[in-house]
């Protein structure tokens, strides 16, 4: 809100922003709510009258919840008038009133409680308020209750089971809901199936761990013997936030998998091998399915299953939906970036002669280098179809596809720079100790090969939100930024060590390569120095002593911070320009965090 709220001390009336109104008026069955909302983003605006058809009944046992009084009216009448643009709608049907008085100020903010509410009205009349609440640090169940009421007649149990059927994480704030359930209660002879009409209908607040789930439900199920239909509000908060931005990246990467392990199966029938990769060259006979999983799919999945950094969905994710204004579930792209990027690893690993990716062998040893070459060149025409882009509006699709193959060709020219390698310019810069051009050059492979692909995900995020061209012009070299600067603080960590010992100290010096650390410290040390590196960079050596001395020489330049200062640069200036074209919102948080992630990695 621009502006605080203005409320009556004597009667319930609050002004929101000048945007929302809510009155209310009468006592117990002659209770009356006037609501006016006005949306001028959507220019849409509600305004609604509640009429109590009964008296109000007390939350819980007695109106009492932790210190909170709470009570509600389940069954009330509506009727108002929706405006949308310039179409006037008048409205009329049921409603449902909760009031919450709040709890005083409790100082264990790590303990805010975790708990699922439940309002719903029944087809033969009942309505139905229900809970469970536990605690918020051990996640033990504290309480349940549930109140059946009709007309004056009101039971209470505490005998039901709750049991979830599916879970949906949200891309906003990245915390996992219920959102379908069975539930019985014995007591009230009563025990249905309940899902979220849609799932998205989370609450976005950076207040309470960055949302909770308040959304309409409805169901079917049987109330003493006989079939009753159910509508209503489902309400969940979590007690935790989704945690720091490496949980949240390994969060997703299992998320990640789930998508590719559908699109990528390794069992799979003739009619799927038929309609999701033949097409129309399909002979419909003379080959079986599970020679195309084996040759295809399986290589793919030895990498995908070990699992991998995703942060690239993160970034995905959090751009769509830091400019959209209403949430954007972008998971199907996520074919596009992270199994093109797994494509690319199958085939460097075959370029480089590396024998180990992620942990484990690289798939060429393990499945042979023909049928690594074509599993990991067929991930780069696979992950488009699989991503849907026909299904959108024509010259959205053209776009997306234009993009994807400029950043397609970028890659290839940046891995065919990086194979080429940048020897040529060493003789000069180990004369003269100029190194700008070699800076540059590195800059290059780097903007080529994760630079590019980064960009492109800011513009495919645009392209899908429908973002101005000022905006995704500025948004795309703010991804370029963030792919170089990730390429830079990787370089970083080859001559300080990776975390958990994923990656040993020293392997792009074993390999020759002329990183970002090794430029700027070219440009530092003495022509004695730089004749040295130069010459253990020549032996691709494994020899440790060697290894170690080159590393020692590097740093020796002082050039780390250096180096870690040049990739916060880049991003820290991109932000500048993109953060005051981007709303504050969740997502924008979530942005600016893996930015930080980014240029912060073990630095």
């Amino acid at each position: 809100m621009e502006k605080a709220a203005v409320y009556d001390k004597n009667s319930l009336k609050i002004n929101f922003n000048d945007e929302s109104f809510l009155e209310g008026e009468g006592d117990d069955a002659e209770r009356r709510y006037k609501l006016h909302h006005h949306n001028p983003l959507r220019n849409i605006t509600v305004e609604l009258e509640f009429t109590a058809r009964t008296i109000p009944s007390f939350h819980g046992d007695n109106g009492f919840i932790k210190q909170m009084f709470y009570y509600y009216n389940p069954s009330m009448s509506v009727e108002g008038k929706l405006t949308i643009g310039d179409s006037a709608i008048n409205v009329k049907g049921d409603g449902w009133y909760d009031r919450e008085y709040g709890s005083p100020v409790d100082n264990n903010k790590e303990n805010q409680g975790i708990w699922n509410w439940f309002g719903l009205q029944l087809s033969n009349g009942y309505q139905l308020n229900f809970f469970e609440l536990f605690d918020g640090i051990t996640g033990k169940k504290e309480e349940q209750f549930a109140v059946l009421t009709s007309g004056e007649k009101r039971y209470t149990c505490r005998d039901f089971i709750i049991e979830p059927l599916e879970c949906w994480t949200s891309l906003v704030t990245f915390q996992d809901y219920n959102v379908a359930f069975h539930i019985e209660l014995p007591s009230f002879q009563l025990s249905f199936d309940l899902r979220a009409s849609f799932n998205h209908q989370e609450f976005q607040t950076v207040l309470s761990y960055f949302g909770f789930y308040e959304g309409r439900v409805t169901g079917e199920g049987s109330h003493e013997g006989t079939p009753v239909s159910i509508i209503g509000f489902y309400e969940r908060k979590n007690a935790t936030s989704p945690g720091s931005t490496f949980s949240i990246i390994n969060k997703l990467g299992e998320k990640t998998r789930g998508i590719l392990s559908e699109v990528y199966p390794l069992h799979a029938s003739v009619e799927w091998i038929e309609k999701n990769v033949l097409g129309r060259f399909c002979t419909c006979k003379g080959f079986l399915s599970q020679h195309i999983c084996d040759t295809l799919f399986l290589p793919v999945r030895f990498l995908i299953d070990r699992g991998g950094k995703c942060w690239r969905t993160f970034f995905l994710f959090a751009c769509s939906n830091a400019l959209s204004r209403d949430y954007a579930d972008t998971s199907k792209c996520v074919v596009i970036t992270e199994l093109g990027h797994v494509g690319s690893l199958i085939i460097d690993d075959i370029e480089d002669g590396s024998s180990v990716r992620r942990g484990g062998k690289a798939a060429h040893l393990e499945f042979g280098t023909p049928t690594a070459i074509n599993a990991g060149t067929a991930c780069f025409f696979m992950n488009v179809p699989f991503a849907d882009v026909s299904s959108l509006p024509a010259e959205k699709a053209k776009r997306f596809y234009e993009l994807y193959f400029e950043m397609m060709k970028a890659g290839h020219a940046g891995q065919g720079l990086d194979i080429r390698g940048l020897g040529y310019l060493m003789p000069d810069v180990v004369r003269t100790g100029e190194t700008k051009a070699l800076e540059d050059a590195v800059k290059v492979i780097h903007t080529c090969k994760t630079g590019a692909i980064c960009g492109a995900i800011c513009s495919f995020a645009c392209i899908l939100t429908d973002a101005s061209e000022e905006d995704t012009q500025a948004m795309e070299e703010f991804g370029k930024a963030i792919g170089l600067a990730y390429q830079i603080i990787d370089d970083v960590l080859g001559v300080k060590g990776f975390e958990g010992n994923l990656k040993e100290a020293g392997e792009d010096i074993r390999d020759g390569k002329i990183t970002y650390p090794v430029a700027k410290a070219m440009g530092k040390l003495e022509l004695p120095q730089r004749e040295r590196i130069w010459s253990i960079l020549n032996e691709r050596t494994s020899d440790r002593e060697k290894i170690e001395e080159a590393l020692s020489l590097i740093n020796s330049a002082n050039v780390i911070d250096e180096c870690v200062a040049d990739a916060r640069q880049l991003v820290e200036e991109e932000w500048k320009v993109v953060d005051p074209l981007i709303p504050e919102t969740v997502s924008k948080v979530m942005l600016r965090a893996l930015c930080f992630y980014i240029i912060r990695r073990n630095c």
